[in-house]
């Protein structure tokens, strides 16, 4: 009786410890007239086995969820203690009204909308939808199909639910799946999404080898550039004229690709010279590759970035520099594809969480691809604002890197303040205004003046003190005594069209 007992115990254990059950979400829809509608959620999950399971609630939820099988403590901001029995049953109910709708439909980001219970990220969650309201649709990329890799709990945060009843979606077919897109509204719009999204995720997801069955794309009322959900992506409804649309698609896509992939974030986060810096260049060589990007624009991006004081658009020279250092270490035989690739491959071989961070990745995939020591770079560049070098051509001619040297600009006068009280304030004695009569105390009729411009004299009609003065007009150039360095980034000039064919081939990281 004894050893039957025992046996039935283990076997009990070994089944619990082999497929502990989902987290189990199910999701209603309440149409209200003249308003968007409430989203209905219900939770079943087994409580930690310790008696305690700790609730992160949705971003921006005001409410007090009904739970079941727990008593219930605020511990927190967002947060709820459930103190129950070792591995209860547990049922949390409560409804949400997402900001992004209307009486038609809602686009939303889960993280509005999602409860998750904390420390089980990797556990499986099912996410089902109850009965629909008549002529309703819906779209997320949490309904991933055969082939698409599980969810789990850290996937319905960061990820995007669309319904309504003018709900408009469209796919296109890419290698190893397709590109499912939807938004609200237009009929045409998430056909052309699809059209837009699915050459420059194809193009990204053929570098990383990396095809993993449907991609969700959904356009709403977001702000700010596409975000990278994983299995899906958000973007705002109005960035679907922008003709920068597919490389901003490829950077997030790229820039979330990155620190989950090729190295563990440092603590405090993966740096953005790192993340931005690698992202951003990769990105548009992959659609240039695709035709998705002029080379022209390219190097105009580049030039941006090279007057950037963004850590992250920085990161874009650092990681020109290194393309470029790693090209003449190695001859041309290898740039920083090879290095970034490298980094993939070496963090495979590792257990989930154990391999090396990030920086330490990038450093050591350097050394081994070109024996290019980063080191120096990164602890001079990468935090600052010091100059980043370059050669004065680059990828074997095709692009300039000239530097001009010209007269700073200098007004010689607080213009602000003078405009702003209508009298000359600030005069600096020897500058530019003071040599051409400008003094302090004179009243400020009217001006031309644009800071910064040295194509441009300054232009100030002023009337001196003294009850006789008659107006005058004053007029100077601003140039300053301390010469100014400008870096142009800018395409060869008189290439013949042969060269020029080369040279956007070299500018997307391919062979001439």
């Amino acid at each position: 009786m004894v050893r039957r007992l025992l046996l039935a115990t283990a076997s009990v254990l070994l089944l619990g410890a082999a497929r502990p059950s989902p987290v189990e979400y199910r999701l209603g829809i309440t149409p209200v007239a003249g308003q968007a509608p409430v989203l209905d959620l219900e939770i079943r999950m087994r409580g930690d086995t310790d008696g305690e399971t700790r609730l992160r609630l949705p971003d921006g939820y005001s409410g007090e969820p009904r739970i079941e099988g727990a008593r219930v403590t605020a511990d927190g901001a967002g947060t709820r203690s459930l103190r129950h029995r070792p591995g209860a049953r547990l049922t949390i109910r409560y409804q949400i009204r997402p900001a992004g709708g209307d009486a038609t439909g809602m686009v939303t980001p889960g993280e509005g909308v999602f409860a998750v219970p904390e420390g089980r990220a990797t556990e499986i969650a099912t996410v089902r939808w109850g009965r629909l309201p008549e002529g309703w649709r819906i779209a997320s990329d949490l309904e991933r199909g055969a082939g698409g890799s599980p969810t789990t709990v850290a996937d319905l945060r960061p990820s995007v639910l669309a319904a309504g009843v003018r709900l408009q979606t469209a796919s296109r077919a890419v290698a190893g799946g397709e590109v499912r897109a939807a938004l609200l509204g237009d009929p045409a719009g998430a056909d052309r999404l699809a059209g837009i999204a699915a050459p420059a995720l194809a193009a990204v997801d053929s570098f990383w080898s990396d095809a993993r069955g449907p991609y969700v794309i959904i356009a709403g009322p977001f702000t700010g550039s596409p975000r990278d959900l994983g299995d899906g992506m958000a973007i705002a409804t109005g960035a679907l004229s922008d003709p920068g649309l597919p490389s901003d698609i490829a950077r997030a896509r790229i820039g979330a690709w990155i620190p989950s992939r090729l190295g563990q974030p440092p603590t405090g986060g993966a740096p953005a010279w790192l993340t931005t810096g690698l992202g951003d260049l990769l990105a548009g060589r992959l659609m240039l590759r695709a035709g998705l990007l002029t080379p022209r624009a390219a190097v105009a991006d580049l030039d941006e970035a090279d007057h950037s004081r963004d850590p992250g658009r920085r990161g874009v020279i650092l990681a020109l520099k290194w393309d470029e250092d790693i090209r003449r270490k190695t001859g041309g035989r290898a740039d920083l594809d090879d290095v970034i690739l490298r980094m993939r491959d070496h963090y495979r071989q590792f257990p989930a969480g154990q391999g090396p961070d990030l920086v330490t990745g990038l450093v050591s995939a350097a050394w081994v691809v070109a024996r290019l020591d980063l080191r120096p770079d990164i602890a001079r560049y990468a935090g600052g604002e010091a100059p980043i070098p370059l050669p004065e051509t680059l990828f074997n001619g095709c692009l300039d890197a000239r530097v001009t040297v010209s007269p700073g600009f200098d007004a010689g006068f607080d213009a602000g303040g003078s405009f702003a009280a209508r009298v000359v304030k600030g005069v600096r004695r020897g500058g530019p205004a003071w040599n051409s009569g400008l003094r302090n105390g004179m009243a400020l009729e009217s001006w031309r003046f644009a800071a910064g411009d040295m194509s441009r004299e300054i232009e100030l009609r002023v009337r001196p003190t003294g009850k006789r003065a008659k107006a005058r007009l004053i007029r100077f150039w601003p140039y300053g005594d301390a010469d100014v360095e400008v870096r142009r980034l800018a395409p060869a000039v008189g290439l013949s069209t042969a060269a020029e064919t080369a040279c956007a081939r070299r500018l997307a990281g391919l062979s001439a």
